[in-house]
């Protein structure tokens, strides 16, 4: 019986002992972070030096990290280096929002699983600060992409304000008054002291007046559209002065 026992644990046991490591080895491989795997909310590693592995969805995805300073595990997580992204690349949910800036006036931003170009046409540009990416979207053109819907911005000739509808900025009023369109401190202001038949104006100007464009009539707000409300008598025409909206007499130009 005693040899017997001594049997078992010579060469069963280097067999058990192999079985065993080998089945270690292969929950230990389980366990290694990869594409399809399952993986906790805003867990994140590097698949290698180029590509990050981000958690979308509870599972895990390969996002790329075409920067300089590529994929790469720091004392604060996993760094990816964006700033070489191109739009249309995939992002997860767990990087929402994150952005940096590609140029001077253009960022790439992470919006709904992929990412996306952002212009920064505003005086401040883009500019990477303490780890995040400032862009000045105050100024704006027709066209430009966008991520925050109904924000507002000024065109460039400040001739208009543009809205951000459905991912892109479109015009949304004319600003023909003297002062044009100013954006400061988040805050677009539109002069519409002076308009044009059937321009847009805003709902909180209804029944406010302007001058018509060709300075021969009144307009006046209603229902989000400027419309005719008087003409100016003949010898007259269309005055901003003093802050009101009236018909006054022109003067005669001075003979020579």
């Amino acid at each position: 019986m005693r040899d017997s026992m001594r049997d078992f644990g010579g060469p069963l046991s280097a067999i058990v002992r192999m079985f065993f490591l080998i089945v270690v080895a292969a929950g230990a491989g389980a366990c290694k972070p990869g594409v399809g795997k399952s993986c906790e909310p805003d867990e994140s590693s590097c698949l290698n030096g180029a590509t990050q592995l981000s958690c979308h969805d509870g599972q895990f995805i390969a996002t790329p990290c075409r920067g300089k300073g590529g994929c790469a595990a720091t004392d604060k997580g996993v760094s990816c280096d964006i700033s070489a992204n191109r739009a249309g690349d995939p992002c997860s949910s767990a990087d929402e929002g994150a952005a940096s800036c590609v140029s001077p006036e253009r960022m790439v931003v992470c919006r709904e699983g992929k990412y996306r170009f952002i212009d920064c046409r505003g005086a401040q540009g883009c500019a990477n600060e303490a780890g995040r990416a400032l862009c000045d979207t105050s100024v704006a053109e027709d066209g430009d992409s966008c991520s925050k819907e109904a924000s507002k911005a000024c065109s460039k000739d400040r001739k208009r304000v543009l809205s951000c509808q459905a991912d892109r900025m479109r015009t949304l009023y004319y600003c023909r008054g003297e002062d044009g369109c100013a954006a400061s401190a988040g805050k677009v202001n539109c002069d519409m002291s002076v308009a044009a038949l059937d321009d847009g104006c805003d709902p909180k100007m209804d029944e406010k007046n302007a001058c018509g464009a060709d300075g021969k009539s009144i307009l006046v707000c209603r229902k989000g559209r400027f419309v005719l409300d008087e003409p100016c008598k003949p010898g007259t025409g269309c005055s901003t002065e003093g802050g009101g909206i009236s018909c006054t007499k022109r003067e005669r130009p001075s003979a020579p």
